[in-house]
């Protein structure tokens, strides 16, 4: 039984690799040359495309995913549940919705969006804040688990 409750935990692991990752495949393309979404962020900010100050927030902020993912999965290595699960998605959420609007933006056109660095991302942002909920709802359940007269315990 308490393999069944690191499952989440790998499934987490798992959709923050897959997160990553997308983070490094094509965001953007203008004619030939295609830009992961760091490079695409660091072109959003010289260009001052990110007049707003919460979206030059982000900008800046998008060179951390990798930091902030190896902390999540430290995190769910040490086995600190709550706390793992509370980060990792508040983190997925963040990087989710970043890639959600890139994929509805994306398009064909000589210069737009490419689909297939924000769609893995939004995947392994799904995959990972699913496997965040499922192990605070796995420990939640373990921990309230009621005793019948059968055990020995009261119900």
């Amino acid at each position: 039984m308490a393999g069944f409750r690191r499952i989440p935990a790998v499934v987490a692991a798992l959709g923050l690799a897959v997160l990553v990752a997308g983070t490094f495949l094509p965001w953007f393309h203008s004619g030939a040359v295609e830009r992961h979404s760091y490079q695409a962020a660091d072109v959003a900010g010289r260009l001052a495309l990110s007049g707003a100050p919460a979206l030059r927030a982000v900008l800046h902020a998008w060179v951390a995913v990798p930091l902030v993912t190896a902390v999540c999965l430290g995190l769910l290595v040490l086995g600190v549940t709550r706390t793992a699960a509370t980060v990792t998605g508040l983190f997925a959420t963040f990087v989710g919705t970043v890639a959600l609007l890139a994929v509805v933006r994306s398009g064909d056109g000589p210069i737009g969006i490419s689909p297939a660095g924000p769609a893995t991302t939004l995947a392994g942002a799904s995959l990972a804040l699913a496997g965040a909920l499922a192990s605070v709802l796995f420990r939640a359940a373990a921990r309230h688990h009621p005793t019948t007269a059968r055990t020995g315990g009261h119900p």
